[in-house]
Order: C-alpha cells, then sequence, then structure tokens
C-alpha cells in the first residue's frame, strides 16, 4: 500500500524544499528520450488560474487556483505553488483543501496536496493586496507537480534527490493595476 500521508508529512518537514526556485538545477545534464519518458509522472497536473484582469493600486483581489490531475493513477503528493507580483504588500491564503499544508514567504506561496484521484481537482485561493504606489502590469507565476513516491514507501523516499524545480509547469498570469 502507498503511504501518501507519510510522504506528505516527510516533504512537509523538508521544508526548504517547498518554494525552492525553478532555477536551482538548471546546470543538470539532459535526459535522453527515453528517460524523459520514464520520468513523467503518473498523474500529470494541469493548472487553471482565474484572475482580474484589472485591478486598482491599493485594493486586494483574489487568485483562483484550479489542480486537476489529468492522470490515470492517483497523485502521492502534489505540490502547488507561485511567485507573486512585485507590487503585493501582503499575501495570504484564504481558500486550501482539506489536508493540505501550505506555507507563505514573502511573495512566495506553496502547497502540498492530499491525494488528488484521476479527474477530480483541488481549489486553492489566494488574496494578495497591491501597494498604494502599485503601478504598470503586477505579473505572478502559479505552477503546480505531482510527486511520485517509490513503491517500496517513505524509507525509498530521497527528500533531497527529488527535482521538484523542472518538473513544475508554470502559468503566467498579468493583471494591470489602475491608478
Amino acid at each position: 500500500m502507498r503511504r501518501h500521508l507519510t510522504a506528505f508529512a516527510a516533504i512537509a518537514l523538508a521544508g526548504g524544499m517547498l518554494l525552492t526556485p525553478g532555477t536551482a538545477n538548471a546546470a543538470a545534464p539532459r535526459t535522453t528520450a527515453t528517460q524523459g519518458a520514464a520520468d513523467q509522472p503518473l498523474a500529470p497536473l494541469k493548472t487553471t488560474v482565474s484572475y482580474p484582469r484589472r485591478a486598482w493600486a491599493g485594493d486586494s483581489y483574489v487568485y483562483t487556483l484550479r489542480i486537476k490531475n489529468v492522470g490515470e493513477w492517483y497523485t502521492d503528493i502534489a505540490y502547488v505553488g507561485g511567485y507573486l507580483p512585485s507590487q503585493v504588500s501582503k499575501v495570504r491564503i484564504i481558500g486550501k483543501p482539506s489536508g493540505s499544508y501550505c506555507e507563505v514567504s514573502g511573495r512566495e506561496v506553496g502547497c502540498l496536496l492530499d491525494t488528488l484521484n484521476p479527474g477530480r481537482t483541488a481549489t486553492l485561493k489566494v488574496r494578495v493586496w497591491l501597494k498604494n504606489s502599485a503601478r504598470g502590469t503586477a505579473t505572478a507565476d502559479f505552477g503546480s507537480a505531482s510527486i511520485d513516491v517509490p513503491a517500496g514507501g517513505l524509507g525509498t523516499l530521497d527528500i533531497h534527490g527529488i527535482d521538484v524545480g523542472t518538473d513544475v509547469k508554470y502559468v503566467r498570469v498579468k493583471t494591470r493595476v489602475l491608478r
């Protein structure tokens, strides 16, 4: 039996890995086509973001992230994270699925979700407050990744060997700041 909750807790305790930038392993060697197919997650995720196209400086608005399991298997661990605009003064996660672990660090958010069955969707809501001095376009990047736990369970899971940064598929969203 796969022990996804135990692995979920282990990843949550890893701490620093939760908000690892995607370019940390940019110098990693390229894989061949056969290795690339083997490294694909069993439960790929699709991220859809709802957001306002325009917002007033000084106001708050909500990003709604919908993460769907488009694979044939359930996820062991699902990671959802994002980088918020520099015009943001405050961030709060206001809606998260039950059994998830979320963290906010400055302008970065990251969540580890519990098991997500095939075809099912999890929703995460992030409220941000724009600075009064905000101008231009507020650009945010949100992404998700499915982490497969080896069949041997937690004993065979190498937390430091998981390469979350290269598997994350980011969605870029832009909100025009009105004055």
